[in-house]
């Protein structure tokens, strides 16, 4: 398996661009899978400038309805005409983020249904989409964030449209999370619990401990991040590779608890599992 980071927020190389997003490409023995586009089409140029060919993507997963994961997909067509496309059944609705008394828009395109109506597969439960690569449903949480929201009239997101996929390989589960608004604790006991017996070797993505991105302030405090860190580095994970909105503090932070089982990805990086 390889997987590579097309866009984060950071960059490995100077010809690539990084923006506030994430887009993964996972080539595994069964299937090639595009996971979360990035806020707009830069994951196409980024694509190109790796040498990966996104046409040969036969799945495209978007791990919740936010526009820095979403809003790469009305681009999808000039690359990719064929590629299934999974999300949650509730990933096209409204979602906000309240900046003082302001809400900004960070929802999904509103022409996604009319440009892939026979192409979206909506996900209200657990589905195995190739050997071994599951995508995952999530319930709601009430693990609120307070500056977001979802829905008309506007609530507190509860993250009903979040999913995550797993991975089975020969070292354990590989757990891919968008950006964790469930808290990456709990998408941790939910892949253990649903995958009995199993250890995971690594976790990639974001941790949501970021609070506004241009400023980078925390969205946790310090305790409840260390909280975290402690939690997992007592879990049966052998590995982090954590990107995009855990933020630069809150990763500094982890660093001194998970040590050498944390890892920043950024874009242009891949990671190789034999």
């Amino acid at each position: 398996m390889k997987i590579t980071a097309i866009i984060e927020n950071t960059k490995h190389d100077k010809k690539l661009t990084a923006k506030h997003g994430l887009s993964l490409y996972i080539e595994t023995e069964e299937i090639d899978i595009i996971f979360d586009l990035g806020p707009d089409s830069t994951y196409i140029k980024n694509a190109k400038s790796l040498g990966i060919d996104l046409s040969k993507a036969h799945a495209v997963i978007i791990s919740h309805g936010h526009s820095d994961h979403i809003g790469g997909l009305p681009y999808l067509n000039e690359v990719n005409e064929h590629a299934q496309i999974y999300l949650s059944q509730y990933a096209l609705e409204p979602h906000w983020l309240k900046i003082g008394a302001y809400y900004h828009k960070v929802g999904a395109n509103s022409a996604i249904q009319d440009i892939y109506e026979n192409r979206l597969n909506f996900i209200n439960q657990d589905m195995e989409i190739a050997k071994g690569i599951h995508i995952v449903h999530l319930e709601p949480t009430n693990n609120y964030t307070n500056n977001l929201y979802k829905g008309s009239p506007k609530e507190l997101d509860d993250f009903n449209h979040e999913l995550m996929l797993v991975i089975e390989s020969n070292k354990g589960l590989v757990l891919f999370s968008g950006c964790s608004h469930h808290g990456i604790v709990s998408m941790v006991e939910v892949a253990l619990k649903k995958f009995p017996g199993k250890k995971i070797d690594k976790i990639i993505g974001g941790f949501h401990l970021i609070g506004l991105p241009i400023l980078n302030t925390l969205g946790k405090t310090e305790e409840e991040v260390m909280a975290i860190g402690d939690i997992l580095n007592e879990m049966p994970i052998n590995s982090f590779y954590s990107c995009h909105c855990t933020g630069p503090k809150a990763f500094k932070m982890l660093k001194t608890i998970l040590k050498e089982k944390l890892h920043p990805f950024k874009t242009g990086e891949s990671i190789i599992l034999k």
